[in-house]
């Protein structure tokens, strides 16, 4: 998971970090306006660089959704994020992602009107962060013995913000979790939840209860922000990441709620996540079976 703040501002003159995530094959995720049907709409792209030249790069369209709500028509402007591996130092290579604004210049549009490719120009300067390998356990809804997200306009600041915030969290009709870690989680969401009109600084307030804890223990409950749109499919709604910020310090036995700094992972979700890798890891192929 991506860490809250940019260690560095990269430089793109030398365009080596597009070639790179070029010649990777790094699926290029992009956030814009285009007209569609006679209208501008709000749509994320994803897709993978060609023909880089500089700041400027062709987009190969693999993946194209329109979002909800449309969002202030900007039809030349876009945000980006992709993540690769690069050398930092002789003998460190580190998993950094990359994020920051381009222009369309240029659309080209399949013979049936779809949408194949965008000619992008890379802002000069934008934010580079590390990407922490936390290992992700894939998700199943029986896992879960409740499960609740939700967006939060503010930090509860005591017990009676957190009920009315978190509301009938126990009722039947669980959120849909595709994966979790002990930085984050990838969850199912209602598109007006997943594009707020305030996207840029949206917080959300999850909680978790895992059927693998003592039911004597609290739930895992966090106060997280978007890192981006998951690869996961929903039933309903899209597939957001979430980036854990804070979690609530159920030890702290006072009026006013205690939120703990968990920006480096949840020690206490590590630990019952471990249950998780250990009892669901799939077995090894019996002597003499094969295993393909």
């Amino acid at each position: 998971m991506p860490s809250t703040e940019p260690f560095c501002l990269w430089n793109t003159n030398d365009h080596a970090v597009l070639c790179d995530a070029m010649a990777c094959g790094t699926n290029i995720h992009v956030e814009c306006c285009l007209p569609m049907g006679g209208a501008l709409s709000r749509v994320a792209v994803e897709g993978q660089l060609r023909e880089v030249n500089g700041r400027e790069a062709e987009l190969a369209v693999r993946a194209m959704r329109i979002m909800s709500p449309p969002g202030k028509a900007e039809d030349e402007n876009c945000t980006f994020y992709f993540g690769i591996r690069r050398k930092i130092t002789e003998d460190t290579n580190a998993h950094l992602g990359f994020y920051g604004k381009a222009q369309i210049f240029n659309t080209v549009m399949g013979p049936d009107g779809e949408l194949n490719g965008l000619r992008l120009r890379f802002a000069r300067n934008f934010s580079v962060r590390p990407l922490r390998a936390c290992q992700r356990i894939p998700w199943r809804d029986e896992y879960s013995r409740a499960a609740s997200v939700q967006l939060a306009t503010e930090r509860p600041a005591t017990c009676g913000d957190l009920r009315a915030t978190l509301g009938a969290w126990h009722a039947p009709g669980l959120t849909h979790i595709i994966d979790v870690s002990e930085g984050g989680a990838c969850i199912c969401m209602p598109e007006e939840e997943a594009s707020p009109a305030f996207a840029t600084d949206a917080s959300y307030l999850f909680l978790l209860l895992p059927h693998m804890l003592p039911p004597e223990l609290p739930p895992f409950v966090f106060l997280a922000k978007k890192a981006g749109m998951g690869k996961g499919v929903c039933p309903q709604g899209i597939a957001v990441r979430l980036r854990f910020q804070e979690e609530l310090d159920w030890s702290a036995h006072r009026s006013r709620l205690r939120w703990i700094n968990i920006k480096g992972g949840s020690p206490r979700l590590r630990q019952c996540l471990q249950l998780y890798s250990k009892h669901f890891a799939p077995k090894p192929p019996l002597d003499g079976q094969n295993g393909a």
